[in-house]
């Protein structure tokens, strides 16, 4: 099967963003989403003394980000690369690179074209294949069929309804429960099928598929995203150096509020300063060349010297 070649999301704004970190010459970065090594490259090219911590979820993203930098850079040397979720970034790791800390970090939530074109775990509704949807499948973690066929009703509207912001959540979710005892789901078209036949058609969305809340939804619940979003923006803003910036790409409106409210949290103890009061959007431009890139943000956030001993007036 031939692939298109990868386009990494907001190339020109998320460099600017890291070129905004105070040291006079960077020496650490992170790409904690390295996906297919689009923007680890970019990183390495702006800034050529530098070595980058370059970490997927994912073995097979992590191998294919690995080669792309070694056919353009031409060598691995700078790439310290470990399979691991960027939730798990911590003080621990850099100690073992010594690594003081980093100049610049980034963190893009989507999920790979890869995955949804290539992948065969039912991110998709092009092609008949399995209901995984795990982004580590060789962790034992459920699958989509495992919870879209022994969850109960109530907790299946709620996945619906909460990380799919699906209106027809609760009849959707009654469905399933009801095919499920003549049938057990298994391919990512049984609940497709079922999808379409639980939304009246005058209720299709015109630019989406009928089934993408729910497929984003199950995928979200399978791989924890938002709870792995929100932990590790707070583990890697505290890893960053004084002046060190951290950006965050986000896909979907349930992203991007928690990493303005994360951002937002993290401003209120007066050690780091939002860089991006509000979100940054693709250009016309760029959502031609790229569609992938029409729904993405970008936020930003510095580091700073904490403010000791202030007085409040009254």
């Amino acid at each position: 099967m031939s692939e298109s070649p990868h386009i990494p999301v907001l190339p020109r704004e998320v460099i600017d963003l890291l070129q905004k970190t105070d040291s006079p010459e960077p020496q650490w970065f992170l790409d904690g989403t390295a996906g297919e090594g689009g923007h680890s490259k970019l990183i390495l090219q702006t800034f050529p003394n530098a070595k980058l911590i370059l970490i997927d979820r994912d073995s097979v993203m992590l191998e294919r980000a690995k080669k792309e930098i070694l056919s353009v850079i031409g060598s691995l040397d700078r790439v310290h690369a470990f399979q691991m979720n960027f939730s798990e970034v911590d003080q621990d790791l850099l100690e073992s690179l010594d690594c003081p800390g980093l100049d610049g970090a980034l963190v893009d939530l989507g999920v790979s074209l890869f995955h949804f074109l290539h992948s065969g775990r039912g991110f998709t509704f092009k092609n008949e294949e399995p209901l995984d949807m795990r982004l580590e499948p060789q962790v034992g973690r459920k699958t989509a069929a495992d919870v879209v066929n022994y969850s109960t009703v109530l907790h299946l509207k709620k996945v619906f309804w909460e990380y799919g912001e699906e209106r027809w959540a609760l009849k959707i979710a009654n469905n399933i429960v009801q095919s499920r005892h003549k049938k057990k789901f298994e391919t990512n078209t049984d609940l497709v099928k079922l999808v379409e036949s639980s939304i009246p058609r005058k209720f299709w969305p015109k630019e989406t598929h009928p089934a993408t809340r729910i497929f984003q939804a199950l995928r979200i619940e399978v791989n924890e995203e938002l709870l792995h979003a929100e932990k590790g923006i707070r583990n890697i803003a505290a890893c960053l150096k004084t002046g060190g910036v951290l950006a965050c790409i986000s896909f979907h409106s349930l992203e991007d509020r928690i990493v303005k409210w994360t951002f937002r949290d993290l401003k209120a103890n007066d050690q780091f300063e939002i860089l991006t009061k509000k979100p940054i959007l693709p250009t016309d431009t760029e959502i031609r060349e790229n569609r992938a890139s029409r729904s993405a943000k970008l936020r930003g956030i510095q580091k700073i010297e904490p403010i000791l001993n202030k007085r409040w007036e009254r």
